[in-house]
């Protein structure tokens, strides 16, 4: 054998070699990009908020149906497009002159909060009675906005007006405090 085929042997195993470590590479990035795929999917976040009616009385209640915690960020309560700070002010815009207090009212907070997976938290109840079926009518003028996210720090926004999920980030313009 010549000098000159054991330098073209020598050059396409060097070639060869090289080849298979690109390919080695692109297989490693694709295996790393689908475990970090399903990692989001197994720790992914899903709230909704709906509002209830029953016999008892009216409810507003938040749920999260993802596969992890929801870590809730900012919450926004508005009435008829306004922004409230909380419920008493969200009642009193509804109706000034009501006369049901804290004492007929169930509240829970869920800024700054976590939701854990299968959780369900009734943010807000009142009970059915004349004053309140007449407040009911007008809590379908009410929306929640909710920015929440993942132990991955993932982002969402849920809003109840458009029954609506995006990925994206907000700051409520009224943080809702209750």
């Amino acid at each position: 054998m010549s000098k000159s085929n054991l330098i073209t042997f020598q050059n396409i195993g060097t070639l060869l070699a090289l080849l298979i470590s690109v390919l080695a590479l692109v297989v490693s990035i694709y295996e790393a990009n689908l475990l970090k795929v399903q990692q989001s999917a197994m720790v992914w976040p899903y709230v909704t908020v709906e509002g209830n009616y029953n016999a008892e009385g009216f409810y507003f209640t938040a749920q999260n149906n993802g596969t992890g915690p929801a870590l809730i960020k900012s919450v926004e309560v508005s009435y008829q497009g306004q922004p409230v700070r909380s419920y008493d002010e969200l009642l009193d815009r509804i109706n000034p002159e009501r006369k049901i207090g804290y004492d007929r009212l169930r509240m829970n907070r869920l800024g700054s909060t976590v939701l854990k997976v299968g959780e369900t938290r009734v943010l807000f109840s009142m009970p059915r009675d004349e004053e309140t079926r007449e407040m009911e009518k007008q809590m379908t003028e009410v929306n929640f906005k909710i920015h929440y996210m993942s132990v991955l720090q993932d982002s969402w926004i849920y809003d109840l007006a458009k029954d609506e999920h995006s990925q994206a980030e907000f700051t409520a313009q009224v943080e809702f405090e209750n």
